[in-house]
């Protein structure tokens, strides 16, 4: 398998949900959502030292609670993908000057990544430890209307399909002989073949999605009542109430 179709297949399994029995699945997705925003808020807004700290904490919560192949394949696919952006970001400030810059500016790469690796880790434990209807029956209820609610958790899913039948597509293409050449004008002439039935097969989805949905009343009111309910316990009062304590703490010390 090449790299990029391991890339590809890696994209499109870390943020699937996978039913499990441990503790993380269990809870509400609210406090789940608390803590992915707390996470965040400290992945983006914190000093490098807490960066760090929170990103080992959510590898080891991810390994722990979700699945250390998942968290792996996770990490690295997100490693090769934003490294080598955030890297020439930074790679202007290195010509021409001295090493003092140059080790600085190779702290402020690795904190970037692990800025980028924190929140990535904080939606992989929410996607993949919630159910994706339970997730839009909350997103509904706290005043998103329930058809931006369900297209966004279609689009998340279908990102992952998309990814699927693209390893899928260019498996087959390779075994009828197609052969991507060093040349940039073949080069582009070969990918069309991946991307002209890349974008039939995703118009062909998209379509049966619509008709299922519409066959099924989808958006025939604006209001809906749900036959499941998800209940808050205790276990999620101790997460919402540990997050907000934490963040009261880190950014206003003084209170």
């Amino acid at each position: 398998m090449s790299l990029t179709s391991l890339y590809l297949k890696n994209i499109s399994r870390v943020f699937l949900y996978r039913p499990n029995e441990k503790k993380v699945y269990e809870l509400h997705p609210v406090s789940k959502i608390v803590f992915t925003i707390f996470t965040t808020t400290i992945a983006i807004a914190s000093r490098p030292e807490l960066v760090l700290t929170t990103l080992a904490v959510l590898v080891l919560l991810s390994i722990f609670l979700i699945n250390w192949r998942n968290t792996f394949s996770l990490v690295i696919s997100v490693f090769l993908f934003i490294a080598p952006m955030v890297f020439f970001v930074h790679i202007y400030t290195i010509i021409g000057n001295p090493i003092y810059v140059v080790l600085s500016t190779a702290r402020n790469v690795g904190v970037a990544i692990a800025r980028v690796m924190s929140m990535a880790l904080s939606f992989h434990i929410l996607f993949v430890s919630t159910k994706p209807q339970s997730l839009a029956r909350v997103l509904n209820r706290i005043g998103i209307p329930y058809k931006y609610s369900y297209g966004f958790i279609l689009a998340l899913r279908f990102v992952s399909v998309i990814a699927g039948d693209l390893i899928e597509i260019v498996s087959i293409q390779k075994i009828r002989g197609l052969i991507f050449e060093k040349n940039l004008i073949k080069k582009l002439r070969n990918y069309l073949a991946i991307f002209i039935p890349l974008t039939i097969s995703t118009l062909m989805r998209v379509d049966e999605i619509a008709i299922s949905l519409e066959v099924k009343g989808f958006g025939y009111t604006n209001k809906r009542t749900y036959l499941y309910t998800e209940t808050i316990k205790m276990l999620d009062v101790l997460v919402i109430t540990l997050c907000i304590s934490i963040a009261i703490a880190i950014f206003y010390p003084g209170i």
